[in-house]
């Protein structure tokens, strides 16, 4: 009887060892669902709080462009308060700092698709993106091949532009097949989905291009460019002005830039390449419609980069179109 009494004691403990045991896994599983479910909580606060600042940096921006381009009446510079880089700024949490580029002080590559009916603009167009290619490095037959293939990936139809032009079937045969978009980019990283546009030639040109959302038109502001900058004037004249007298125009600006586009055609060097061209350097400006804001923010464990592409259009300004990332 005291055997069968022991036994079931014995019994009755290893039970309650197990059923302890039991709980303190799920316990401790509880425990660790709850911690990531806090951190993700916490994050996501971080994170709701980083897309808030963005949104304040872009209302601030806006109301500072609003007030300068209207008392200048458009004409956009660099000595206006927009085109100086801000921050970083400390809040409470974190930090913020701020750049904004002039998109007006780089080609849009969807100019090469034009609403233009004159079959000459595109004609153009496609020779000065290609120089701007010949003078960051690339030969002929690239400037040639790079040119086509992204025709092809912004107009609408699906012939190729020419005969280094690419369009489904040249996707389709990757190893991850996709189409070509046949419509504008939104923003220049998608550059490297079509053909020929390598990690390396897309740094290259960085600093010389953008993708201005639903636009197709071409405006250079000889007040924004920076010196460094020079080649798009000699992509814009064909090759016509070399780098040395580009750079020497631009380091020969007014501190406030030119008042006026008469102004620029004017200048003696303008002028001497629009007689070599025959044509009038239209793309040629002084003011500015699109600007792009790129925000760097750290609020808590949270670090992001965003970015807002702004239209002035009649003394307001729009949003047009926003990413986080690269």
């Amino acid at each position: 009887m005291r055997t069968k009494v022991s036994r079931n004691n014995g019994a009755a403990l290893i039970t309650v060892m197990l059923v302890i045991a039991l709980v303190s896994v799920i316990a401790v599983n509880l425990g660790s669902k709850l911690q990531m479910q806090i951190t993700r909580m916490g994050n996501l606060q971080q994170a709701e709080q980083s897309y808030w600042m963005w949104l304040s940096a872009e209302e601030v921006l806006k109301e500072a462009l609003k007030r300068e381009l209207n008392e200048n009446d458009g004409v956009a510079n660099n000595q206006q308060g927009w085109a100086s880089r801000t921050g970083p700024f400390p809040v409470e949490g974190g930090q913020i700092a701020a750049r904004v580029r002039d998109l007006s002080s780089c080609f849009n590559v969807n100019s090469l698709v034009t609403d233009d009916e004159d079959p000459g603009t595109l004609e153009r167009r496609k020779r000065q993106y290609k120089a701007l290619l010949q003078s960051v490095e690339l030969d002929e037959y690239q400037a040639e091949s790079l040119t086509d293939s992204l025709v092809d990936w912004l107009d609408e139809d699906t012939q190729l532009s020419g005969s280094n032009g690419a369009e489904d079937p040249d996707y389709q045969g990757l190893p991850k097949p996709y189409l070509a978009a046949n419509s504008l980019l939104l923003d220049i990283s998608e550059l490297r989905m079509v053909r020929g546009y390598s990690q390396e030639i897309v740094r290259k040109l960085r600093p010389y291009v953008c993708a201005i959302p639903h636009e197709t038109a071409l405006a250079i502001n000889v007040n924004t460019l920076k010196e460094e900058q020079a080649v798009l004037l000699t992509a814009l004249t064909e090759g016509k002005m070399s780098f040395q007298d580009a750079q020497s125009l631009l380091a020969n600006r007014p501190e406030a830039g030119y008042e006026s586009n008469d102004e620029v055609s004017e200048l003696e060097a303008i002028s001497t390449v629009k007689a070599e061209l025959n044509a009038e350097l239209s793309e040629l400006d002084v003011e500015s419609e699109y600007f792009q804001l790129t925000a760097y923010i750290q609020w808590g464990e949270v670090e992001m980069k965003a970015r807002s592409v702004l239209h002035v259009s009649n003394g307001e300004v729009t949003t047009l179109y926003r990413a986080m990332g690269e």
